[in-house]
């Protein structure tokens, strides 16, 4: 017995801690010894891109990882978080003082008295005035203060900004995170010193939420096939069941199949909202860290509870920014709420479509369709493909920052060029997958309030 004890308790002390944070969390940085990172495919193509290119971007969903492979293959790097006030003099700013360089504003003063027709510094201009017999203070009439102010690096100067980072810079990269936190206007501007950039081997990483790799090109024509473009792309089901085969060997715990398969379905292939599950499914059984012997976490009702949780936390603000999306308080003359239209059709083509297809855009076909279906429905006139267009490609020009000031995710995004829609945010598909039913809700209040101003305006008319 003491001969197996003894080798018990040395098994415990050899068992690696781990905190729940570390295995399952999703923090803004990976941590130190993270023991579910998993190394996939789309980080051997980041290392080859640094290694390749001045100018790198690292697109796709939110909390899929484009923060945490760029944290961990690339250390050599300045980090700037955008957000949706920046100009673009303030980007340059903050490249600036990332490398150590404030601008500064500086102040240059000269003082000079004037006596009698001549001037002179008062210092020495009072010498010759006494050298010569005259009195100071009857022969100075007035003194003057000359002054000049300069910034100690001109940013309207593109040469001057551009030695001074480049020479502050060398072999690291500018991580630009959040880029479409930026508007629209701002992030063409900046996208205009790109080429300078590249030329002069300032070395730049873009990191957005968009899904199509010309995002950046088309702002940059010149930059075409001189840029890399990193899709982190979306996890499979092998791969997120291996990052539950290392939280099980470092937490000492077992997760059953049907739980993990539930999660798996509910989190839209999206590793942040995937560890939400686990995280939450582990606090459930009072497991935070490693566990000193091997515990095995299953009880019926509670998988289905730790997603609600979740899913709960997520669906107000999802509910509250599209309801605000498609009301906008600034309603067009004659918009025939056309904004509230598209949202509603697209939600239903989102709740009755396959995950997998609409997660790769919404054909505006489709979209095209489903409006004139809910259009004859509800006794609306349709809306012509050139007007549907022209809205569709106003989505993502964040309603919601113009109002709150917040940063803000787009919900969607239309590709012009493909002609179809993109969802941007995954807490779309996570409350589809778990409960359609919510997303219907959704839609239902926003018909309600279309078939509510028809029936305005239809009193209005039988009242004139």
């Amino acid at each position: 017995m003491g001969f197996l004890s003894f080798w018990k308790n040395l098994f415990c002390k050899a068992l690696k801690q781990y905190s729940l944070l570390d295995t399952f969390g999703c923090p803004e940085c990976p941590p130190q010894d993270c023991p579910t990172f998993l190394v996939r495919d789309v980080h051997t193509k980041f290392q080859h891109a640094i290694m390749s290119y001045n100018i790198i971007v690292v697109y796709g969903e939110s909390r899929q990882g484009k923060t945490w492979t760029i944290e961990k293959y690339c250390p050599m790097q300045l980090r700037i978080g955008c957000n949706a006030a920046m100009t673009l003099e303030q980007i340059k700013k903050e490249m600036l003082h990332a490398v150590g360089l404030g601008v500064h504003t500086v102040e240059h003063s000269v003082t000079e008295e004037y006596s009698e027709g001549c001037s002179a510094s008062s210092s020495v201009g009072a010498e010759m005035i006494l050298s010569a017999g005259m009195d100071v203070s009857a022969s100075a009439a007035h003194s003057e203060t000359l002054k000049t102010t300069y910034d100690t690096v001109d940013l309207t100067q593109n040469a001057e900004f551009l030695n001074a980072i480049k020479e502050y810079s060398s072999g690291t990269y500018f991580v630009f995170d959040n880029f479409h936190y930026l508007s629209p206007m701002v992030q063409q501007q900046f996208c205009t010193l790109l080429k300078e950039f590249n030329y002069q081997g300032i070395k730049v990483i873009i990191v957005g939420v968009w899904k199509d790799s010309a995002r950046i090109t088309a702002m940059a024509p010149d930059l075409v096939n001189r840029c890399a473009h990193i899709d982190i792309g979306s996890w499979t089901d092998a791969e997120l069941s291996e990052v539950v085969k290392k939280g099980e060997k470092a937490l000492n715990i077992s997760i059953d199949a049907d739980t993990q398969a539930l999660f798996m379905r509910c989190s839209a292939h999206n590793i942040g909202v995937f560890k939400d599950f686990l995280q939450k499914y582990c606090q459930e059984f009072s497991v935070y860290g490693t566990q000193a012997s091997a515990k095995s976490l299953i009880k019926n009702g509670v998988a289905d509870k730790a997603a609600g949780e979740v899913i709960a936390e997520a669906f107000t603000p999802l509910h509250d920014r599209i309801v605000n999306l498609a009301m906008p308080q600034r309603d067009r003359k004659d918009s025939k709420r056309m904004r509230l239209k598209i949202i509603i059709a697209v939600l239903k083509l989102i709740i009755s479509d396959d995950t997998g297809v609409t997660q790769s855009g919404i054909p505006l076909s489709e979209i095209k369709s489903k409006l004139d279906f809910l259009c004859t429905s509800w006794m609306e006139d349709p809306i012509g493909i050139s007007n549907l267009t022209q809205e569709l490609g106003q989505l993502h020009l964040r309603e919601e920052n113009r109002q709150t000031g917040t940063n803000f995710i787009s919900l969607f995004y239309f590709d012009k060029v493909n002609k179809k829609l993109l969802v941007l945010e995954p807490t779309i598909y996570v409350v589809k997958e778990y409960n359609a039913s919510l997303l219907m809700d959704i839609a239902d209040e926003l018909e309600h309030n279309v078939k509510q101003d028809a029936e305005h305006e239809q009193q209005s008319f039988e009242l004139q």
